[in-house]
């Protein structure tokens, strides 16, 4: 009865995005990305419910209440193509619901302020014979509550869910690279924010560096000013993106990730077809009206490829957009 057969889905999503263009640090900004197609980057499908009916005693205070029945509803949103999505709500909001008949079905209401945006995961799996490594998109998960009528039986199916969440996007992102090699002084990688590699090493299997970012904390998040400092790994740290905007705007820059790539600008412990380990390490200090962030980090990996850049991806303008989902015909369980 729960067949994919049943189900059919549709994602209305009203925004532009885009994809990254390569270019080196100095060099003129790329223009912005061409116009994102909703069904290209982001799908929506549902992965469980949760059917509950409440008796009460008759000897309790409540009598014989009629018995409560409730649904909840936990889904998915698939990253197709993560390029110009810099970070999603899981945040279900103005949730709307239709049974078989078309009637409607009372939902939770819920908000969320100040928002957190979750930035876009990766997860790593080793394919089975080359011991390639391959990294994919970690879908985003959500849930919506339903409340039946009293004594109303579940729903047959829902014959039109709706929902939105928030989404965090830009029209420019850009990988920016530098060489990876100690520099005499700070080197600019866009107006407004500056790179100084105090150390920069490379073994057969192995690499460290310390770097220091300068930059108006006001116009650039640069991956520790998110809702706690952190470290990352990898493309980027897992801690959400938080702005109450009521206090401060959004920032006029977020440096999403940073790596060490190849001279192909592949990562360079995406390569590992052995063993791997990583570590990184920041800080940040604040003086007049400047913050300066230090990263250090270093990697060992059997084989770990040549480090020849220091990659920042840089979101230039990013703005928030509430994304409407829609499913429809969604078969609910009866056993």
């Amino acid at each position: 009865m729960c067949g994919d057969q049943l189900r059919k889905w549709v994602v209305l999503v009203v925004c532009l995005c885009g994809g990254a263009v390569a270019v080196e640090a100095n060099e003129p900004a790329a223009e912005p990305n061409e116009p994102w197609i909703a069904a290209e980057h982001l799908m929506a499908g549902w992965q469980s419910m949760a059917l509950t009916t409440r008796y009460f005693s008759p000897e309790g205070p409540s009598g014989n209440k009629t018995p409560q029945r409730s649904v909840s509803f936990a889904g998915r949103i698939d990253v197709l193509d993560p390029n110009g999505l810099i970070g999603l709500s899981e945040v279900a909001t103005n949730a709307k619901a239709l049974d078989e008949l078309g009637d409607p079905i009372d939902t939770t209401r819920v908000s969320q302020y100040p928002i957190l945006y979750l930035p876009v995961r990766y997860s790593t799996k080793i394919q089975l014979g080359t011991g390639q490594r391959i990294t994919s998109p970690v879908p985003y998960n959500f849930t919506i509550d339903m409340t039946m009528g009293r004594g109303a039986p579940f729903p047959l199916m829902f014959s039109r869910l709706e929902w939105s969440v928030s989404a965090l996007l830009t029209d420019n992102l850009q990988p920016i690279d530098i060489a990876f090699a100690p520099t005499a002084d700070w080197v600019p990688l866009t107006p407004g924010l500056e790179i100084f590699v105090e150390e920069a090493v490379v073994k057969e299997g192995q690499y460290s560096y310390r770097i220091k970012a300068r930059y108006d904390p006001n116009e650039v998040t640069y991956l520790d000013a998110r809702s706690k400092p952190a470290g990352f790994m990898g493309r980027s740290s897992e801690a959400p993106y938080s702005w109450p905007t009521n206090i401060r705007p959004l920032p006029e820059m977020i440096v999403t990730s940073i790596d060490i790539v190849d001279a192909n600008g592949v990562p360079v412990w995406q390569q590992s077809t052995g063993g791997r380990s990583e570590g990184s390490s920041g800080g940040f200090s604040d003086s007049d009206g400047w913050r300066i962030a230090t990263r250090s980090g270093n990697g060992f990996c059997a084989k770990c490829g040549q480090a020849a850049f220091i990659r920042h991806v840089i979101a230039f303008r990013p703005y928030n957009r509430e994304l409407q989902f829609v499913l429809e015909n969604v078969p609910v369980p009866t056993e």
